[in-house]
């Protein structure tokens, strides 16, 4: 399931543990209000998030984080609890703009959906007396839940659309690597790859990648869009299988070999799973660039 469904499942009952919302949020810049509202905490294309709303979140993810652990006068604890309100404010502006482009791709959620999702949850929770008192101990009303909860099933009915056409194959390359830090270095041991040596041995020796290292410089196969190095899986694409290249990424230098190449290979779960994610967050991404948010509340960065 995307992080971000994951993450309004979660504010539906707050009961997954630290919260699942990302550090990582979207850099689109936020527009400066000139009229202070007090009443509200933001504003999405004219859409308000009700500053009431937004500090009830923040309570209950405060809660629910000590309650897991959390020590609020560790330097983490610190830490984290400081940045969480953006983190609960960029999650209700991504809410919204899910909820208005839901409207846009004809999807909704009925309200006997979310009667069948609140069964289950209290059906889960031990009954309707400790569902009562996990929802009071978080200050959380039952029709809050209700709201949250069809919040995370539009999302995950928004977010199948959007993905609906990830393939169960694709072209894929199978290559392994050696990384180093020094441009110099890199040139060297392609020399050495040049002159005969075995590749599988150098990077067991030099690579300073530590996950792959000792599987002799393994990537595996991938798929465009499941490599996390952008410039590593550009160059493996563009290259003849046998043959090794040199590739300079922000993280260091890599040789590349390029082991074998299938147009049509299978893609597992996982592959399948991130270009899921990848193109949630390209299109969350492109609507929060296209929107206008105001902010009226001071935000700590």
């Amino acid at each position: 399931m995307h992080r971000r469904i994951a993450v309004l499942l979660a504010l539906a009952l707050a009961a997954c543990g630290p919260s699942p919302i990302p550090t990582e949020t979207v850099s689109t810049p936020i527009l400066p209000s000139t009229t202070p509202t007090p009443a509200l905490a933001a504003r999405v294309n004219g859409a308000p998030i009700p500053l009431s709303d937004f500090e009830k979140r923040v309570a209950a993810y405060e809660r629910e984080w000590i309650r897991n652990g959390l020590d609020p006068n560790s330097e983490e604890g610190r830490r984290r609890l400081a940045g969480l309100p953006r983190q609960i404010l960029e999650g209700m502006i991504e809410e919204l703009l899910i909820e208005q482009h839901a409207v846009a791709l004809g999807i909704a959620v009925s309200p006997e959906e979310v009667e069948a999702a609140l069964g289950q949850f209290i059906n889960e929770s031990g009954g309707l007396e400790s569902f009562r008192q996990r929802l009071a101990s978080m200050g959380m009303s039952e029709e809050e839940f209700r709201r949250n909860q069809r919040a995370a099933m539009l999302a995950q009915k928004v977010f199948e659309r959007l993905t609906a056409d990830i393939p169960e194959v694709a072209e894929q390359v199978h290559a392994r690597h050696i990384q180093v830090s020094s441009e110099e270095t890199a040139r060297q041991l392609l020399a050495r790859v040049q002159q005969g040596e075995d590749f599988i041995e150098l990077a067991r020796q030099y690579s300073e990648n530590e996950a792959t290292r000792d599987l002799g410089g393994d990537l595996g196969w991938f798929a465009r869009g499941t490599l996390v190095i952008p410039e590593l899986e550009e160059a493996a694409f563009a290259t003849p299988p046998g043959q090794v290249t040199l590739v300079a990424t922000p993280g260091g230098y890599h040789l590349l070999f390029v082991v074998e190449k299938d147009p049509a290979r299978p893609l597992t779960e996982d592959q399948r799973e991130l270009l899921r994610q990848n193109r949630i967050r390209e299109r969350l991404q492109a609507w929060r660039a296209e929107a206008q948010v105001e902010i009226f509340i001071p935000l700590s960065p």
